[in-house]
């Protein structure tokens, strides 16, 4: 078996065949052909909401939040039938302004901006990045039942229709991405992004994963519903990035009902677990902070004792903005990492969220080598990982560690896929 990956810089890797090897891929469920359709028929007939274009009418001034470019999510081609919306409800294109959902990410350059909005909306329409450190932006709207402080942008304050637009697929923080957490915490301060995160380390995977309610969820849903949003548009992209569903309206009624079809795009159903796994991180490739998405996965695969390999390019390194304190701490067992968070060592708790998905994954369960272009060989052996500089090299270190005659998985697009597992 011949493994090719999605990047040109990385050569295939052979395997060969044999009852103790599986590759395991997304389904490659079929899209519409005419996106424009599935878009505006979403539009048409929103979930528990008026129509955007009835919501819109009256109101002054419409600000749209959008997900940045770690996401796949094609922006450009769905803000042209919002802003038909909005120009049907009279709201004219002055009175629309953008701002990108960053999270904790890095802003946006202006060339990146122009990317994935469209070059016309970038140069017509005023468009911010979110600025999670700049307390001067901040504003607090009170707590939430969980007692989390609630600081998020204050530009949400100037406009009286907030629209969020994004894509739904399985993530470990919170089950699956969209809905509320366009805001939640794509547009938080630093208080907000670390509390609502680090709820996620206290809670079991199993209430989590793969599950549209959870604990985490309803603290997003409760917090955007305080700031805000209005109505949402999120869709749900197959394995190409192609849209196979449009889900607008209520910020929960539509995310729920997509989570519903993202379980179908993304679930893959393991039997086993595999004494060695391999995974890339398309499309989540910008740096390891993104990539530990394929992580999330091949730990829930990978045997304890086992090894993951871990393919990807990492072009910026371990993390834009947080890289300082990866590097200081690295990736200690979880109840180091929570002691360094309790001792306020760890700056940021959404940091030690990061460690501690990392941890569950490669130190508590597994050995990880990574592959990848972006980290030197003695940053990665620094964390007390293993470096390869390619994937069948990777393979024979993985089989050394291991130390037996392996059964390996290979997970083709990990970082996308929720891991359903059948009993064993």
């Amino acid at each position: 078996m011949t493994i090719s990956f999605p990047y040109r810089d990385v050569e295939p890797l052979y395997i060969p065949d044999g009852p103790r090897c599986r590759l395991f891929e997304l389904p490659n469920t079929p899209h519409r052909r005419d996106t424009v359709k599935v878009v505006q028929d979403a539009l048409e007939k929103p979930y528990q909401s008026p129509r955007l274009r009835e919501l819109a009418k009256n109101k002054k001034r419409v600000l749209i939040v959008t997900d940045d470019n770690t996401r796949p999510t094609p922006v450009r081609e769905l803000l042209p039938l919002l802003l038909h919306e909005l120009s049907e409800a009279g709201i004219r294109p002055a009175d629309v302004e953008f701002i990108l959902s960053l999270g904790t990410h890095r802003p946006m350059s202006a060339e990146e901006i122009a990317d994935k909005l469209g070059r016309d909306i970038a140069r017509n329409h005023p468009v911010h990045n979110h600025l999670w450190s700049d307390a001067a932006s901040l504003e607090c709207l009170g707590t939430t039942a969980q007692g989390v402080p609630i600081w998020v942008n204050r530009i949400l304050r100037r406009f009286d229709l907030i629209v969020g637009v994004g894509s739904i697929m399985p993530i470990d923080v919170c089950g699956f991405s969209g809905g509320g957490k366009i805001v939640v915490p794509g547009l938080c301060g630093e208080e907000t992004v670390d509390q609502m995160h680090w709820e996620r380390v206290n809670t079991p995977t199993e209430l989590v994963l793969g599950r549209a309610d959870n604990p985490i969820r309803a603290a997003i849903d409760d917090m955007a519903r305080k700031a805000g949003l209005h109505f949402i548009l999120n869709v749900v992209l197959n394995v190409h990035g192609e849209v196979v569903g449009a889900f607008a309206g209520d910020m929960i009624a539509a995310h729920r009902a997509g989570c519903e079809l993202a379980r179908e795009v993304y679930g893959v159903r393991f039997q086993q677990e595999f004494d060695i796994v391999v995974a890339d991180s398309h499309p989540f490739d910008i740096e390891f902070w993104q990539a530990n998405k394929a992580l999330d996965t091949a730990g829930e695969v990978v045997a304890r004792g086992g090894a993951i390999i871990l393919v990807t390019p990492c072009y910026e390194g371990l993390s834009q903005t947080h890289e300082s304190q990866i590097k200081e701490f690295g990736y200690p067992p979880i109840q180091t990492i929570k002691k360094l968070v309790e001792q306020g060592l760890i700056r940021n708790k959404v940091v030690g969220v990061h460690m501690y998905q990392v941890s569950r994954a490669v130190v508590e369960k597994a050995r990880l080598i990574l592959v990848t272009s972006g980290l030197d060989r003695s940053t990665v052996e620094r964390f007390g990982f293993h470096w390869a500089e390619n994937p069948d090299a990777a393979l024979r270190l993985a089989i050394k560690l291991v130390g037996r005659r392996p059964s390996i998985a290979v997970l083709r697009g990990a970082a996308r896929m929720l891991a359903i597992k059948e009993r064993y």
